[in-house]
């Protein structure tokens, strides 16, 4: 008589072709519902129902909700410094070209991936709330900072780096449901008068 097979353990997750498209698919649900209606109210079963699979299921793959949400923001973080760096400024252009060119590397790449600016802004509204708020934008924004921070750090309480991310939120929270030539013509427009804000601003350090 032969023994019983005993039950295979630690199965690799995600393992194979059809678990890695399955992970995907799980990603790309759980970006939308984080997105829309932030980290307190996302649920896995939700999630789960999204794609057609049981919570259960999702579980196999992330373990936990706060894990699958930092998933989302690792793929959103790497996706994003990935499409940066095909659009950066090239090297030897001056401070305010990188500045814009990072400007415009972020804001077309939130009209090209919107789910970016949901989790920035559920997150500044929950982030007293859940201890994740802090890492939301952290990671997101890491790459997106650095040479914003450049300038930054040359002066007293951050004033590009508030003028840049805080410009460009505001400018897509207007602009998110444009057609696509009425956004262009307003991001030339923003990113007009953004120049001339940050070289008003460079002149005034120099001078200082």
């Amino acid at each position: 008589m032969t023994k019983d097979r005993p039950a295979r353990r630690g199965r690799p997750k995600g393992e194979g072709r059809l678990g890695a498209q399955t992970r995907t698919t799980i990603l790309d649900a759980a970006e939308q519902r984080f997105a829309d209606l932030g980290y307190a109210a996302t649920r896995l079963q939700d999630v789960a129902a999204d794609v057609g699979k049981t919570a259960p299921s999702v579980a196999h793959f992330f373990g936990h909700k706060e894990a699958l949400y930092r998933a989302v923001l690792e793929r959103m973080a790497v996706d994003y410094a990935t499409y940066l760096a095909e659009h950066a400024a090239p090297p030897g252009h001056g401070e305010v070209e990188r500045i814009l060119a990072t400007v415009t590397a972020w804001l077309r790449f939130m009209r090209s991936r919107p789910a970016q600016l949901g989790l920035i802004l559920r997150d500044m509204a929950e982030r007293r709330l859940h201890p994740l708020g802090e890492a939301t934008l952290t990671r997101i924004f890491e790459p997106y900072s650095v040479p914003v921070q450049e300038q930054s750090l040359r002066e007293e309480g951050g004033v590009v780096f508030n003028l840049v991310w805080g410009g460009g939120i505001i400018f897509m929270v207007s602009a998110a449901h444009f057609s696509d030539a009425r956004f262009e013509h307003a991001l030339d427009t923003h990113l007009g008068a953004l120049r001339l804000a940050l070289q008003a601003n460079l002149q005034k350090s120099d001078c200082g």
